[in-house]
């Protein structure tokens, strides 16, 4: 088995997806990073409390006018709670430095960015070996298809891994050299819950910066593996990359705009995009639907992982070398 995974990363190398990816997130944080540079250089003279009240008072406006659909308002609902927390203990939230802006990125980047590039990695893994002709020699090789599609599966995960730490690897950096890097003991709140639009702080808690961050990155990383599964049985349905990536893609962002926008759908509660942005959920953002509790993502994010998984095998072990 050790072999067969070695062999399946030679090959995600040689094909330098994996370096373009980490050349995606070196960009997009590089840009990010001056923005945040920006933001705190035109704060230092400002009152941070004045702009909080003044962004409470913004989402409050929208709220009273009425003109947005469920979903948006639930979050704005959740956003105003959460932000008069912080401003009833006298606690700035969002002042740039390195530890927040690392933190940040696993709410951010896990929403869609990191998913995207996961599904780049992962949807064509086997259907690349249709394309490339390899396909005929790696069903009649003298080893278990099970295993075959095993390695595969482990490679995938592997990278992943890899993805969404060298994404907080870099976050911190890239952001250091331009944003205080100190602040990893800061404390950070999280458990807000939100229902029955109220938002409840019963089960707020305070954790440390570094703790907290470890916390969301492994939902994240959790999130992810799913991702990574769900994306080898498109491979395995698809012997075209193009259609097996393409397909990977339009769940995604197809997924993550019907649950932004369609909140009375309730169907769209099941969707495995809905579970995704794990970190944002934990940190207290609104879920799209009624009810979504953490565990009820993490078991809809199980049962899509295994599902997919279960399709996947079935139809590898099964496939006919001359199909």
């Amino acid at each position: 088995m050790l072999a067969l995974i070695q062999n399946e990363t030679l090959k995600i190398i040689r094909r330098r997806r994996f370096l373009i990816v980490i050349a995606i997130l070196a960009a997009i944080l590089s840009i990010v990073s001056y923005s945040q540079y920006r933001q705190l250089r035109d704060s230092q003279n400002r009152n941070w409390r004045a702009d909080l009240q003044q962004r409470i008072a913004s989402y409050q406006n929208t709220l009273r006018r009425g003109r947005i659909n469920d979903s948006w308002a639930r979050s704005l609902h959740a956003e105003v709670n959460r932000l008069q927390f912080y401003l009833d203990h006298d606690i700035q939230p969002d002042k740039p430095t390195a530890p927040v802006f690392v933190r940040t990125f696993a709410n951010v980047a896990g929403f869609l960015l990191l998913p995207l590039l996961v599904a780049v990695l992962g949807s064509d893994i086997v259907s690349a070996e249709s394309a490339e002709g390899t396909d005929k020699l790696l069903l009649t090789r003298p080893v278990r298809r099970w295993k075959i599609l095993a390695s595969k599966l482990i490679t995938l995960w592997i990278f992943a891994s890899l993805t969404l730490l060298c994404g907080a690897l870099l976050a911190f950096a890239i952001s250091a050299p331009v944003l205080p890097a100190a602040g990893w003991d800061m404390p950070m709140f999280n458990g807000f819950q939100f229902g029955n639009g109220a938002i409840k702080f019963e089960g707020v808690r305070q954790l440390p910066l570094w703790k907290d961050a470890m916390i969301a990155y492994g939902l994240e990383w959790y999130a992810l593996l799913t991702v990574a599964s769900i994306s080898l049985m498109l491979s395995v349905l698809f012997k075209s990359s193009a259609a097996s990536i393409g397909t990977m893609l339009a769940s995604l962002i197809g997924g993550t705009i019907i649950t932004r926008v369609s909140p009375d759908w309730t169907v769209g509660k099941y969707l495995f995009v809905s579970a995704l942005p794990l970190g944002d959920y934990y940190s207290g953002q609104a879920t799209p639907y009624e009810g979504m509790s953490m565990t009820f993502c993490l078991g809809l994010l199980a049962a899509w992982a295994v599902g997919a998984l279960v399709v996947a095998f079935v139809i590898f072990i099964r496939r006919d070398v001359f199909g």
